[in-house]
């Protein structure tokens, strides 16, 4: 019912009721993440939420504005107020907000006055990038976000999936995207092929930024609409993964000289709940929304519930935890990556 009566001493930089190991949180602090679609944030205050923080992300006359959402007078969600111009009002008392988080009006304060210099929101930085918010709430980000100039950047025309909320770490999503032994078991109603066939023997790249394999597929569906004849078709997926949770898929079916892509990239709202967002491009600039969207739901949907009921709900970061197979090369990297790069999984203090 009560707080304690010295504050500071009982602080924590971790927030409120948090569900990851603080190591992990600071860490991950430090990425750049996506929270929002960019066309989602208007002249109306959007709530959104990573690593267990409520933001407040907002566009005023200056750009797009993230903030935690708390006003720090009493408390209340900023993404209840407004925008006035170049400030976000607070919906409560009224105290306008600049963009760089100072509290420059209080209204029922007699003129004049001094704001006092603690009066001011806990911005985030924010970045607009392909079709998207991302967010790093450290102070310095130890990472840069994903280069996808080549599927949503020129003259692609990208298509925006709507928004899903998986029930499962954004490790977990990771892992499966970028995981094809699988395809024949649980994609067999979309675009799984012959289940008596094995993956492809495929090599591992360690990159800059992440990692990066190529392998040929049979796919047992024909899902590219540009007159290719027959029921199965042979294509090649380059991916390329950027720690800690973004995948770029480049596609390049038997007989076409269209490249087709997926951009697919996790915001951990908080260790267990995960948003993904997609998007999707050709090198023809002419993508079919209607089809692309249904085809990729159904893929979705297909996933969802395979992961969502993986456990335990933590990706192992000790990798004699499980049993692996030669199928398993990327996701052992990817957890290796996650150790060896970043310290991630690192065992608590005593």
């Amino acid at each position: 019912m009560f707080g304690p009566r010295d504050a500071q001493k009982c602080a924590s930089p971790l927030p409120r009721q948090c569900t990851f190991a603080e190591g992990d949180w600071h860490i991950l602090s430090s990425f750049w993440h996506p929270v929002i679609f960019s066309s989602e944030v208007t002249s109306k205050p959007a709530r959104a939420r990573l690593l267990d923080v409520d933001l407040v992300v907002y566009r005023t006359e200056e750009g797009i504005g993230v903030a935690r959402d708390l006003c720090p007078h009493r408390g209340t969600r900023l993404s209840a107020g407004w925008v006035e111009g170049c400030h976000l009002v607070c919906p409560m008392h009224g105290l306008h907000f600049a963009a760089d988080g100072r509290c420059t009006e209080i209204p029922s304060m007699p003129k004049p006055y001094r704001v006092p210099d603690k009066l001011r929101l806990q911005s985030c930085q924010a970045v607009e990038k392909y079709g998207m918010v991302w967010v790093c709430l450290a102070d310095e980000p130890r990472h840069p976000m994903p280069n996808w100039d080549a599927a949503v950047g020129g003259a692609a025309r990208p298509i925006f999936l709507p928004n899903d909320v998986w029930k499962a770490a954004a490790s977990r999503h990771v892992e499966n995207f970028n995981d094809l032994a699988h395809f024949p078991w649980v994609h067999a109603g979309t675009f799984g092929g012959d289940k008596a066939v094995a993956i492809p023997r495929h090599e591992v790249e360690r990159t800059d930024f992440g990692l990066r394999f190529v392998v040929d597929y049979v796919e047992g569906a024909n899902r590219y609409q540009d007159g290719f004849e027959g029921a199965e078709r042979e294509v090649r997926y380059t991916y390329e993964l950027t720690y800690p949770f973004a995948t770029l898929l480049i596609m390049e079916p038997e007989g076409s000289a269209a490249r087709y892509f997926i951009g697919d990239v996790v915001c951990p709202e908080s260790a267990h709940v995960s948003r993904i967002f997609q998007v999707l491009s050709d090198t023809a600039g002419m993508p079919d929304r209607d089809f692309w969207v249904k085809d990729q739901a159904l893929v979705n949907e297909e996933d969802r519930p395979m992961v969502e009921e993986q456990r335990p709900e933590d990706l192992p970061l000790d990798l004699s935890a499980e049993i692996h197979i030669p199928a398993d090369r990327v996701s052992l990297e990817y957890r290796r990556g996650l150790i060896e790069r970043f310290g991630l999984g690192a065992p608590m203090a005593a």
